[in-house]
């Protein structure tokens, strides 16, 4: 009797293991093979660049602007996952229990038709449109892209209605271009953002404000906003930065040892953009200030112009893929402090190709 009875319990519990094995079994096929679970894509620019500064080459390479790994699904309807890892970035140092290299680690829960919870390494949510591109399509930045700290842990929570979403993140403000030194353990940053949508998408706007703790007394506020125009295949874009950070920028004036300072920095944007289908020519002006709070004056002011053209040669699979050429000017006019150094120009040409596809 003993041995039937274990004979009985031996063939349950093989037979719940096998079930679960073959269960497991369907959810990693279901990984693998079904899109909407697992995406992996590589997303990478490469381009041939010359720098030319007072007549003279600076800089003649080729360059890996952008190599990154991503990892993107819907586990199940209403929950998604995004996963972006840069490949040509140092993977130190370690931040959040995250490295340097990843941009994004982030689950979005949807609540109904119109709340979404997303929790973990996330983008910043500033304004402007600038902001919100992928930095692999963007080849001239104003001065506040190019530093600002994009990608930080926390949560978001947004709410839409009426084509509008309204964006409240709490995420951390370590970093020391916002947080003390002393403080940086504990210092959050709250950020507002409003993503709107007027007039059958002719007008749409990215307004955002953002505080970001320096310490336990002071807090660095930013103002970004953004508006765009659409009229049929023509797209202009409006951009402004302002705020206040911790900076070091001795390698723009030349000075060794200027050390992390209180700056209030500015940045446009005007950005003109015209679709002929296959050909997308765009033009974009950018203005740039940094004023020094310990100088009490402006340290320098920069204005550049860029002409750009992409063409989308293919479709299908290898519609992402693109070829383009650039040429931009840019001019740092030095006041202040330093108003004794002469004015720098930069003129930078570049070719290459930029392609986001799908590995699997």
């Amino acid at each position: 009797m003993k041995k039937k009875l274990f004979t009985i319990l031996a063939a349950g519990m093989a037979a719940g293991l096998s079930a679960q094995v073959k269960e497991s079994e369907n959810i990693l096929d279901k990984l693998i093979w079904d899109d909407k679970m697992l995406n992996i894509l590589i997303d990478t620019r490469v381009d041939f660049q010359a720098d030319f500064q007072e007549g003279d080459v600076t800089d003649l390479s080729f360059r890996g602007q952008t190599i990154k790994l991503w990892f993107v699904g819907e586990i199940v309807p209403g929950i998604r996952y995004r996963l972006r890892q840069r490949l040509n970035k140092p993977q130190e140092p370690l931040r959040e229990g995250y490295s340097a290299a990843t941009d994004q680690a982030w689950v979005a829960f949807d609540i109904g038709k119109r709340w979404t919870i997303t929790a973990g390494k996330q983008s910043v949510q500033f304004g402007t449109f600038e902001y919100d591109y992928n930095p692999a399509d963007i080849y001239l930045g104003t001065m506040c892209f190019n530093d600002l700290d994009a990608y930080k842990t926390g949560v978001n929570v947004a709410y839409r209605f009426a084509k509008q979403t309204l964006n409240l993140q709490v995420v951390n403000s370590d970093y020391n271009q916002f947080a003390d030194e002393e403080y940086k353990n504990k210092a959050l940053a709250l950020n507002l953002l409003w993503e709107g949508s007027l007039f059958s998408d002719v007008l749409r706007t990215r307004v955002g404000y953002g505080a970001f703790q320096h310490n336990g007394d002071s807090i660095y506020s930013w103002i970004t906003a953004g508006l765009q125009l659409n009229v049929e295949k023509f797209t202009a874009e409006l951009d402004y930065y302002n705020g206040r950070r911790n900076m070091d920028y001795s390698s723009v004036v030349g000075t060794e040892g200027l050390g992390n300072r209180v700056v209030q920095d500015q940045s446009a944007a005007v950005n003109l953009k015209y679709d002929l289908g296959k050909w997308k020519p765009s033009v974009k002006a950018v203005w740039n200030q940094r004023y020094d709070k310990e100088y009490d004056a402006t340290a320098y002011t920069n204005a550049g112009i860029q002409a750009l053209v992409e063409f989308y040669p293919f479709s299908g699979l290898v519609k992402d893929l693109n070829f383009h050429a650039m040429y931009s000017y840019q001019n740092t006019d030095y006041k202040g402090q330093f108003s004794e150094l002469a004015d720098a120009d930069v003129h930078t040409a570049l070719v290459g190709f930029r392609w986001l596809f799908k590995v699997k």
